[in-house]
């Protein structure tokens, strides 16, 4: 018997017993699309969404180079020979990503600087400005260039004296020195005085008597208490350690710690609350042991006190042939994601300071040992690192 051909269009003329006609067909469109088919379904399979490759985020040091200090003794820039400048560095590379403010501008004061510098996240940058002549203040500076910054609070009352040191506590609050105090701001711009009108923390006594006239630098431990270094002639040249809640009666005192040497002076210090170790810079205008050093205390936040002094450097340990020296340091700051130390120190161990550079180590919390990163300096010195007074690693 014979099959007679099907016209199935366009003048095609198709065998229905040919190879595969009774398998599949689909009557092509005009534009000669042809889809195949099956006498079985196939079952629909999930569109596979290929896995997205993520960026790590860019991390960078956050620099303000204002007036500092660097240990009794020791000259260093005023506020208005310093290089007055905020701006960033990659932590990756060391290369300056962007100069955020230049506070030598004509869009501020004369005389302004920036010494200290907080992260607060997205919306930017917290800087604690000094200058005695037109106004001393708290300014929000976004971490772009686009927009300059705003002043968040000028409180007479909490800056009536040299501002030194600036940090955000876990409750979301500023606490700053002021050389002869510490002052509490809350995010509402509310000062948070002490039996009634006193500053957070002024004239403690006990161990901690006689520790008001330079506060260099603070750190708050996990459990909220503070420890702040003071720099002045021994024996009150040491940290205090002072109740989370301010100080209002001597039980306020938690413990104090004296400085390795009688002529050298804290000026710097970070917490690392992970392994519960405190790192304290010192610096003096000799090269002696004990007086440019860096030391750590292991500290016990339940009994409150300081563990004995291990020096992770000492200059005295480091001829001036060695590669790097650290002197007259005036700022470190931490970043746990890697371990990395940054330490500002001058450029010679002259005691009328010249210009400053930046150091970067990687520490080790179990042997309480550091080790330089690369053999020249993280960021070397320049037209803006006189001097570097505060630093802050942040997205």
């Amino acid at each position: 018997m014979k099959i007679n051909s099907i016209e199935i269009g366009f003048g095609q003329v198709v065998n229905p017993l040919s190879k595969g006609f009774l398998s599949c067909w689909v009557l092509a469109t005009f534009s000669s699309f042809i889809m195949s088919c099956s006498n079985t379904a196939k079952p629909t399979e999930a569109a596979v969404t290929p896995p997205q490759e993520t960026t790590p985020t860019q991390r960078y040091l956050y620099v303000a180079s204002g007036q500092c200090y660097s240990g009794n003794g020791i000259t260093s820039f005023t506020g208005t020979t310093a290089s007055n400048q905020v701006y960033r560095i990659s932590t990756s590379t060391g290369v300056k990503d962007l100069q955020i403010a230049d506070y030598t501008s004509s869009n501020f004061n004369t005389g302004d600087s920036p010494i200290s510098l907080v992260d607060d996240g997205a919306d930017g940058l917290f800087v604690l400005v000094e200058n005695a002549t037109t106004g001393r203040r708290i300014e929000k500076l976004p971490k772009e260039f686009a927009a300059g910054p705003t002043t968040f609070s000028n409180n007479t009352t909490m800056m009536s004296a040299v501002l030194r040191n600036m940090i955000k506590l876990a409750d979301n609050t500023l606490l700053l020195s002021k050389s002869t105090a510490i002052e509490k701001l809350t995010m509402g711009k509310v000062r948070v005085a002490i039996a009634g009108s006193n500053p957070y923390v002024s004239n403690p006594a006990g161990a901690c008597a006689t520790t008001a006239t330079l506060i260099t630098s603070m750190a708050q431990l996990g459990n909220g208490n503070i420890v702040y270094a003071h720099a002045a002639a021994s024996p009150n040249n040491k940290l205090a350690l002072i109740s989370a809640s301010g100080y209002a009666t001597a039980g306020d005192c938690k413990a104090a710690q004296a400085a390795p040497q009688t002529t050298t002076y804290p000026t710097a210090m970070v917490y690392i609350s992970s392994v519960k170790q405190l790192l304290v810079a010192y610096g003096g205008s000799t090269v002696t042991a004990g007086i440019n050093s860096i030391q750590v205390y292991d500290m016990d936040e339940t009994a409150n006190t300081f563990g004995t002094a291990t020096a992770v450097y000492d200059l005295a340990g480091y001829p001036a042939t060695y590669p790097y020296q650290l002197f007259g340091i005036s700022a470190m700051a931490f970043d746990p994601v890697d371990n990395s130390l940054y330490v500002t120190t001058t450029t010679s161990t002259a005691a009328t300071a010249v210009n400053y550079a930046i150091e970067k180590f990687t520490y080790n919390s179990t042997t309480k040992s550091m080790t330089r990163v690369g053999s020249l300096p993280f960021y070397n010195y320049g037209i803006d690192t006189k001097c570097i007074s505060s630093m802050v690693i942040a997205n």
